[in-house]
């Protein structure tokens, strides 16, 4: 070659290797950037949800309720009605024991102080070792 010719003809794969890169780099964020909108859309139509159902009023509910009654029953005789059931009302939390903190500090901490070698070789290791093994006698 001479050494006028562009750079490009004398290193045609090094570009082309480049190139398929780069659409494969585009292709990556393009599927997370999907990705990440369905997750966002998701979890705000599930916001949303949890407001409504925690800021819907108990009177609200029974109205509801008993309108959607009469609906399904004036839709169809085969419809079951739904059975009334009371509202679910949250517990009240009780301290009877550590907190989740306190309790999860108690872990790490035992984690940190446990040994980080044993002295006993790891299974995995011993399968190794029987592979590269030669055939003995």
């Amino acid at each position: 070659m001479n050494d006028s010719s562009p750079w490009t003809q004398g290193d045609w794969y090094a570009v082309g290797s480049l190139l398929t890169q780069l659409a494969f780099l585009v292709a990556g964020v393009w599927f997370a950037r999907n990705i990440v909108r369905t997750m966002r859309a998701f979890q705000e139509q599930f916001g949303a949800l949890l407001k409504l159902s925690i800021t819907d009023a108990p009177a609200e509910r029974n109205a509801a309720k008993t309108i959607a009654k009469s609906f399904l029953a004036e839709t169809s005789p085969y419809w079951l009605a739904p059975s009334l059931t009371p509202t679910v009302s949250v517990p009240e939390s009780t301290e009877s024991g550590p907190s989740r903190l306190v309790a999860g500090w108690h872990r790490l901490s035992v984690w940190l102080q446990a040994p980080m070698r044993t002295s006993e070789v790891a299974a995995w290791r011993r399968v190794v070792y029987w592979l590269q093994a030669p055939l003995g006698n």
